[in-house]
This record gives C-alpha cells, structure tokens and sequence, in this order.
C-alpha cells in the first residue's frame, strides 16, 4: 500500500501543472507564467545576453524557438527571434521596421575636426544609410571608446524614406593621443568611425608650394600667404594652433615636375597659387598625391586649375569670369573647420577678390555629393572643399595674398596684423561692394590647420 501512494502523489502535482498556472515568487499567478514577488514587485526580468544573436542556440538542435527573447549587448535593445530570423531592437521609440537592406555606412561620409589631447575639441561627422523606410530613432550619445573623452551626438529625428544621412557633433576633452572610437547604433544596425587625436604640439610639417612672386609661401616672402605659416602666434608651440611650424619649398611656376617634388620632399601639404598653370602631368600626380592621403589647396582662375579639377573629378572643367560683384563674394553657412575653426568663424560672411573678379566654374561632376561649394557666382561654383579629400578650392590666384597695414580697396583681401595674426579686413570691394569685411585670411589659416591633422 505505501509504494502505491508514492506513484499516486507525483501524479498528483504533475497533473496541477498542466491544469493550473505557475508562480515564481508568488502563490498566486496572474497567468500561465508570472515572475513576481507579491509584496514588493520589485525585481525585473534579467534577459539572457550576448554580444551576438547567432551565438544563441536551441539545446535539441535546429534553430532556437520562435518567440525566444534575448538582450542585445552590441546594440543595446531586445531583441525576439521570428519566423523570418531575428528581430531588428525592440524599442519605445521605434518607427516603421526598416526594410531588410537597411544599413548605416560609417566609411564614405565625410569627417571633420581638430582633436587634441587634453583640450576641448570638437568636429562632426556624416553617416550616411540606405533603404530606410521613415524609421525614427532617439537622441544618440556615443561615446569614445581606446581615446576616451569625446561624445558623438546628434538629436532625436526621423530616417528618410531610402537613403539619407545623419550628421554628429563630435565634443569633449581627449584623455590621450591615438584613436577615439565610436559605435553608432540606430534602427537596430551600427557602424563605427575613429577619429586621430594628436599629442598636443603637432610636428613640424613639409609644405609644398607652386607659384611665383608675393603670391605663393615662400620663406623669402613677408606677405601674409609666407608671414600666416611664420608666424609663432598662429603656428608655433604655444599658438593657437600648437604646432613645430613648417618646411615651406617653393618650386615656382615650373609645369610638368610634381611627381619627382613629390617623392623628393613627401610633402603634407601642397598650395597652388598665382600664376602656376596645371598641365596633365601634374594634375596626374596631384590624383594621386591625394589618392594616397595627401593634402592640396589651390588657389587658381581661369583656366589654371581646369587640368587638375579634370583629373580629380573626371568630366571636362569650364570657366567663366565671376563678373559684376565688386570683387566681393558671400560664403556659405556651412558647418565646416575651414569656415568655422581656431583662427575665427567667417560662415555667412564675405571673401575678397585680389585685382579683378575671381573665376568661376562648372563640371557636371562637381556637385554637392562630392564636395560642399562655399560660394558661387550665377550658380557657378567659386570656392569648394572636397567631402573625402583633404581639398580646398577657390578660383582666385591671389586669395591669401595681404601684408599687414595694407588698405587697397580691391587687391590684398587677406587681412593680418603687426604679428601676422590673421584678421578680417576692412573697407574692401568696389561699387554696392564697397566697405565690405572681408575674411580670406581667416579661412586660409583654419584651412592649413584643418590640413595639419
């Protein structure tokens, strides 16, 4: 009799399971499962998690069950696994569930910035993304991982539908030298970026130069395209860019030599001033100087640069005078160093013309996918700087050029002080033009040091 009541009590409790529901932590379950502790209510469910929803696995084989749950550690969200394979982040902000080509692309935008070790720094940065399909997304706050110190943000928003981009500001203080990375997370995918923070005082480096006369840098010269790079205020150990300063080699106007300049000298930058005049050669060792990571800045009119622009962009380059401005022309509103860096903010102002009106011009491949335009003449492009290549364009030979106390109305735009600081000069143009501000000087020395990086 007693080995029947052993057989007859589990049968007992299995068959109140299969008809009743189960509690943890409470007597008296509210449904088939409840998690819970009566009194308090206060402990969560703890998810499993993984770095990687493929390493999760179904103990008898196959794929793991429809309806399994698991906490996304990479992505930072819940995620379930469907019929179809698993979910995209289950999230209290989500949108339309992206489409199954939705992606985040870290690598084709562009990037932007000066990073310093132990100063406030900040920059942005594109991402670009295909295939969405009107998503939204909530605030980000990445922040830098290797190089600590750096956030990249950006506010809550909403994808386009197909592709699109999001742009980041990048802040903060660098703990170090080397590279700060970030992971970006938005519609259950990522991509990730790193930026370079120098050490502090940037190394001395080699600029290449071709032009002639007053116009190019030259270590012979004292106006301000030579003096802006001299000087120990703007570029030197404790400057406002700290830096070792600059090897300036200028090789004159000489055409067909710039590949053997090239690998002879290594330089980190090359400037192209009046009156140098491309030919195939060297607009063929200009592609690929910047190919390979180089730095350029030309400035050159009429049909001076068309060679080079040909070569870097394809298609065949026209010029055209920009006519009829006072020699004086808007820059854009744009959120770029060049425009915005440690040597002033010149964004919606004015630039300078130096003698008669800077050229303007047209490619079919120019355009706002490859570079932003800073200013324009008749819907014709003036001034541009390149959205991969570390590239600055105006089509004005005489852009840089100044010397300080100079006064003249309509040539010396590039305004600098006793010190070779640069500043703003005053009381320049012709006509409705004339007693404008201009700033050329202001974005040729934040451009050499948004180069320096």
């Amino acid at each position: 009799m007693k080995s029947r009541k052993n057989y007859v009590l589990p049968l007992i409790f299995f068959t109140s399971i299969l008809f009743s529901q189960v509690g943890i932590g409470t007597a008296n379950p509210r449904g088939a499962l409840d998690i819970n502790k009566e009194t308090t209510n206060n402990m969560g469910l703890v998810l499993p998690t993984n770095a990687d929803p493929k390493n999760m696995i179904n103990p008898k084989g196959g794929d793991v069950a429809i309806g399994t749950i698991m906490y996304d550690s990479t992505l930072s969200c819940v995620r379930v696994f469907k019929s179809t394979g698993w979910s995209n982040c289950l999230c209290d902000q989500c949108g339309p569930t992206p489409g199954p080509g939705f992606t985040l692309d870290c690598s084709s935008g562009s990037l932007n910035g000066t990073f310093t070790t132990g100063a406030q720094s900040s920059g942005t940065k594109i991402i670009n993304y295909t295939n969405a399909t009107g998503q939204s997304y909530p605030a980000i706050a990445a922040a830098s991982s290797g190089v600590s110190g750096l956030t990249a943000s950006a506010v809550a928003g909403t994808l386009a539908n197909g592709s699109g981009s999001i742009s980041l500001n990048i802040s903060g203080s660098p703990s170090g030298a080397g590279l700060a990375s970030f992971t970006i997370n938005i519609a259950g995918q990522s991509c990730s970026f790193s930026v370079n923070v120098n050490s502090g005082v940037i190394p001395k480096r080699m600029i290449l130069s071709l032009g002639g006369g007053m116009y190019t840098p030259n270590p012979g010269n004292t106006t301000a395209p030579t003096t802006i790079l001299q000087s120990l205020a703007n570029f030197g150990p404790t400057g406002t860019v700290p830096s070792q300063g600059f090897d300036i080699r200028s090789i004159g106007t000489a055409q067909g030599n710039l590949a053997t300049n090239i690998a002879t000298y290594n330089p980190y930058i090359i400037i192209f001033t009046w009156d140098y005049t491309s030919n195939a050669a060297d607009a063929v060792a200009l592609k690929n100087y910047l190919d390979k990571g180089g730095r350029a800045m030309i400035f050159l009119q009429q049909a001076q640069p068309n060679q080079l622009l040909n070569q870097i962009f394809g298609g065949t380059t026209t010029h055209n005078a920009a006519t009829a401005t006072g020699l004086v022309k808007p820059i854009a509103n744009l959120s770029h160093p060049i425009l915005n860096g440690p040597f002033g903010d010149a964004r919606g102002k004015l630039v300078g013309d130096d003698n008669d009106d800077s050229s303007s011009y047209t490619n079919a491949n120019i355009n706002s996918s490859n570079v932003d335009i800073l200013s324009t003449n008749n819907g014709q492009i003036v001034g541009f700087v390149h959205k991969t290549y570390k590239l600055f364009f105006w089509g004005d030979g005489g852009f840089p050029l100044g010397a300080s106390a100079n006064t003249s109305a309509t040539s010396y735009p590039a305004g600098v002080d006793a010190s070779a600081k640069p500043i703003p000069k005053i009381n320049f143009g012709t006509g409705t033009s004339a007693s404008s501000i201009v700033y050329n000087s202001i974005l040729y020395a934040n451009a050499v040091a948004w180069m320096m990086q």
